[in-house]
């Protein structure tokens, strides 16, 4: 069930970052369809949609990487040693 979140955190990580980089690049008038906030004929960026986008992919990006390492270090424990005298 972890890797789950994992691959839907590295999703929304990079679809985060795919929206930073149309609200950052392009001005408002030139964004395509597909993306909120385009304003056909006006100038400038979306600055604070762009930014929160780049916030929301560090995040994600940060919380895979959390799961991942949390996954490897448990599978790597070795195993506990048995009490002979709670035999």
């Amino acid at each position: 069930m972890k890797w789950f979140w994992i691959i839907l955190l590295i999703v929304v990580g990079i679809v985060a970052a795919v929206f930073a980089y149309e609200y950052l690049s392009y001005g408002i008038g030139h964004l395509p369809s597909w993306v909120p906030g385009n304003h056909p004929g006006k100038h400038g960026h979306e600055r604070k949609r762009g930014y929160l986008c780049v916030l929301v992919a560090i995040v994600a990006f940060a919380g895979a990487g959390w799961l991942i390492y949390k996954e490897r270090m448990s599978s790597s424990k070795p195993a506990a040693p048995q009490d002979a005298a709670a035999a």
